[in-house]
Formats: C-alpha cells, sequence, structure tokens
C-alpha cells in the first residue's frame, strides 16, 4: 500500500467519525434549543399593531365611485367586485 491511498483511508476514516458524531448530534437532542417565547426574553404575546399611513380617497371610474388609496388600487377593488 502507497502513501497516498494510506492518507486516502485515514480521510476517509475521519469523515465517517465526523458523519456519526454530527448524526448523534441531532439523535440524542443536543442541538440548541431555543428560548420559550413567553419566558422574558424579549418576545411580547401581543403582535404589533401595524398602522397604516396612508388615506383612502374617492375615485369615480367609469361611473361608479370606490374608496382607494390610488387610482390603480381602485381599478383592482372595481375588478374584484366585477364592475368592471
Amino acid at each position: 500500500m502507497n502513501s497516498r491511498s494510506k492518507l486516502f483511508l485515514a480521510m476517509m476514516g475521519a469523515a465517517m467519525v465526523q458523519a456519526q458524531s454530527a448524526d448523534n448530534y441531532y439523535r440524542y437532542g443536543q442541538r440548541k434549543r431555543y428560548p420559550i417565547p413567553d419566558s422574558g426574553n424579549g418576545f411580547s404575546k401581543t403582535p404589533i399593531k401595524v398602522t397604516d399611513s396612508r388615506q383612502l380617497r374617492e375615485f369615480s371610474i367609469k361611473g361608479h365611485k370606490v374608496m382607494a388609496f390610488s387610482k390603480k388600487d381602485a381599478i383592482t377593488r372595481l375588478k374584484h367586485q366585477k364592475k368592471i
């Protein structure tokens, strides 16, 4: 056996040991546990309230009046209502 094949076998053996230890890492629950949301670590049970800074305006498109944020949004709303 030449030195190159010995080196290859040694590297394969190290790779197999590494794969086996990685398998045990997940199998026995040794991975990092994530904190419980209500344990006082920065998480909150109450959801964040999103405030919309845009204002609805009234648009008249093909005789239909609709309240929307923009003209494009007004057209989309009318299409959903199947009025255009």
